[in-house]
């Protein structure tokens, strides 16, 4: 690096432009590198608690629901089931930080918990099952929408920390060197120089 720098003045004060800029910009993606890593334990923490919450209903839901199956049989269950309503979701756009995420909202979750089935069933587990379901809708679908946040957020964390380290370890240590190079290249210059001077004000005299 050292051979392509011309050891002027003018080249010294565009790395000091340079290395300020870079140091601002260093500052500016530390806060943000912590920042996000504040937002990200916050959101895993969240997902946590969510997760274990929801590992715990899930197999008393599929316990009902298969005891139903077991005593109404699998074509009873898909006819009593075949008119509820597919789920709808709605996406709205967020920004984290400059991270771009999701979130995500049912439509017609009113309509699908509102929904009879098409016949009285006879059956308490498959009650039992659609109760249990209905509860973890909401549930199910904030963990979707987390586990895609944090997942978003590793990423940006992963970027920013090579970015800061990039200038930290890299470019910021290249322009102090160069400015060091310039600068002992310019007092060696200022000594020949006075030396020259010197020399000929002696000849001179």
């Amino acid at each position: 690096m050292k051979k392509k720098i011309n050891p002027t003045r003018q080249e010294l004060l565009k790395l000091k432009k340079q290395l300020k800029v870079a140091e601002s910009g260093h500052d500016l993606l530390k806060n943000k590198l912590d920042s996000l890593i504040q937002e990200f334990l916050s959101r895993v923490k969240e997902f946590q608690s969510l997760r274990t919450e929801v590992e715990e209903k899930i197999p008393a839901l599929l316990m009902d629901y298969l005891k139903a199956e077991n005593n109404l049989g699998a074509g009873k269950m898909d006819a009593l089931t075949a008119h509820i309503p597919e789920a709808e979701l709605s996406v709205e756009k967020k920004n984290i930080m400059g991270v771009k995420v999701e979130e995500y909202e049912f439509k017609n979750l009113d309509e699908i918990k509102e929904t009879p089935f098409s016949e009285k069933s006879g059956d308490y587990n498959l009650e039992k099952s659609k109760k249990k379901a209905y509860e973890l809708l909401d549930k199910l679908l904030k963990y979707a929408t987390l586990e895609q946040k944090i997942k978003l957020l590793a990423e940006e964390i992963e970027s920013t920390r090579r970015r800061v380290n990039s200038l930290e370890h890299v470019y910021i240590p290249e322009i102090k060197e160069s400015q060091k190079y310039i600068t002992q290249k310019l007092e060696e210059k200022e000594r020949f120089e006075r030396t020259v001077l010197m020399k000929l004000k002696d000849f001179l005299n």
